[in-house]
C-alpha cells in the first residue's frame, strides 16, 4: 500500500518536475515590452579617400508586438559622396520579421521575399550585449537606458530595445538614436506589407558570410553588418592614413556598392553627352532643345543628379555657348574614361576622377 507521505512525497516530485519542464519550456522573447513603436534618427559618414568623402542620414521606423516576436523595421535615407566623386542615392528598405520567417520588401521589382528562420530559439537580449561591457545609464528620448560598450562600438538598450546605437570603425562614424518612443502603441503596424507577391526561399542563414569578398552589396546591409559586428570594432586607423592596407580593405568593401555603378554609370553619361551634343545642333527652339537634354539629365538622375537645367531662350548665340560648354565637358571626361575603365575599387576610379 502507498503510505500518504509516500503519495504527498509523489505529488512534490511530480509538481516540482512539472515546473521545472515549464521553465525549461519557456523561451525568451527579443524584447521585454510587449509592443511598441520607435522613431529613429540616422547619420554618419567619414572620408572614403583623399578626394571623396561619404555622407550618411535618415530616419528609422520600428514597429512591435508580442514582445518583439512580430516587428517591421522601415529605413529612408540618403547615402552620399562628395569631391571627385559626387554621388547620391535615396535609400529605401522595408523588412518584417515574424517567429517563423523574415520579409523583405524589393521595391524595385515589387516583391516580397520570405526566408524561413531556423527554428532553434536565440536569446535576442542577450545577443544585443555580446561582447559588451554595462557601464551606467543615459537618457535618449525621455528614457533611461543601459550603457554598454566595446572598443568603437556602444550602445543604449532598454528591456532588450536599441534606444541608441553609436559605430566607429575605421573612422566611418554611424549614430542611430531615438528620437520619440511610444511604448502604449498596440504595434499593429507591424503587421503592415506592401500588397506585392510573395517569393519563397530556403532557410534564412544570417551568420552565413559571404564567400565572395568583392561580391557587391546593398550599402544599407553592409552598415548593418558592419554595426553588428564586434570583431569590426577592434581596428583603429587614423584619418590620414588612407595608405594602411586593413583600412583601404574596409573602405573598398563598404563602397562596393556606390563603386561598380558609378563605374558602368560614367561611359554612359559621356555617350549621353554627346547625344545632346549631336542633338542641339539642329533644333531651332528651346522646346526641341530640352527635349535633346532628356536623356542627358534621366543620366545624371540615375546618378544622383536631380537638378535640371531647363532651356528658356534659344539663340544662335545661345546654341554656339552651350554646345560649346558641352565639348569642354565632353573632353575632360572623356580623357578619363581609359582610367575609369581600369579602376579596380574607389580609391582607383576617385583618382580617375580628381
Amino acid at each position: 500500500m502507498i503510505t500518504v507521505r509516500k503519495l504527498k512525497t509523489s505529488l512534490l516530485c511530480l509538481c516540482l518536475g512539472s515546473v521545472t519542464f515549464l521553465l525549461a519550456e519557456q523561451k525568451p522573447t527579443p524584447f521585454g515590452i510587449e509592443s511598441g513603436t520607435v522613431i529613429y534618427q540616422i547619420r554618419g559618414g567619414t572620408q572614403l579617400t583623399p578626394d571623396t568623402n561619404l555622407n550618411l542620414q535618415g530616419k528609422a521606423i520600428l514597429h512591435f508586438k508580442e514582445w518583439g516576436e512580430v516587428k517591421t523595421e522601415e529605413l529612408n535615407g540618403i547615402v552620399e559622396t562628395s569631391g571627385a566623386l559626387p554621388y547620391r542615392e535615396v535609400i529605401k528598405r522595408f523588412k518584417k520579421e515574424t517567429k517563423d520567417a523574415i520579409i523583405t520588401v524589393d521595391y524595385k521589382n515589387e516583391q516580397l521575399l520570405e526566408r524561413k528562420k531556423s527554428s532553434v530559439k536565440k536569446d535576442i537580449q542577450r545577443m544585443q550585449t555580446n561582447h559588451l561591457t554595462k557601464k551606467g545609464t543615459e537618457i535618449v528620448a525621455g528614457i533611461i537606458c543601459d550603457v554598454w560598450e566595446t572598443t568603437g562600438v556602444k550602445k543604449c538598450i532598454y528591456k532588450g530595445v536599441v534606444l541608441k546605437l553609436e559605430s566607429h570603425v575605421y573612422d566611418l562614424s554611424y549614430v542611430k538614436e531615438a528620437i520619440k518612443v511610444n511604448f502604449d502603441s498596440n504595434g499593429s503596424e507591424a503587421c503592415t506589407l506592401p500588397d506585392y507577391p510573395i517569393h519563397q526561399f530556403g532557410l534564412f542563414r544570417d551568420n552565413i558570410k559571404t564567400k565572395n569578398k568583392l561580391k557587391s552589396e546593398d550599402f544599407c546591409k553592409v552598415i548593418n553588418d558592419i554595426v553588428s559586428d564586434p570583431e569590426e570594432h577592434n581596428q583603429s586607423t587614423k584619418v590620414s592614413d588612407f595608405e594602411d592596407p586593413k583600412r583601404k580593405k574596409f573602405i573598398d568593401r563598404i563602397s562596393r556598392d556606390i563603386f561598380e555603378k558609378q563605374k558602368v554609370l560614367l561611359p554612359k553619361l559621356l555617350d549621353a553627352m554627346k547625344k545632346m551634343r549631336e542633338c542641339l545642333q539642329v533644333v531651332e527652339n528651346p522646346f526641341e532643345a530640352n527635349r535633346c537634354s532628356e536623356s542627358f539629365s534621366s543620366m545624371k538622375s540615375k546618378m544622383g543628379d536631380d537638378e535640371k537645367e531647363y532651356i528658356v531662350l534659344w539663340s544662335e548665340k545661345r546654341k554656339n555657348e552651350l554646345l560649346d560648354k558641352i565639348e569642354d565637358e565632353i573632353i575632360d571626361l572623356e580623357s578619363r574614361i581609359a582610367c575609369v575603365k581600369r579602376s579596380k575599387n574607389i580609391y582607383d576610379l576617385s583618382n580617375c576622377m580628381k
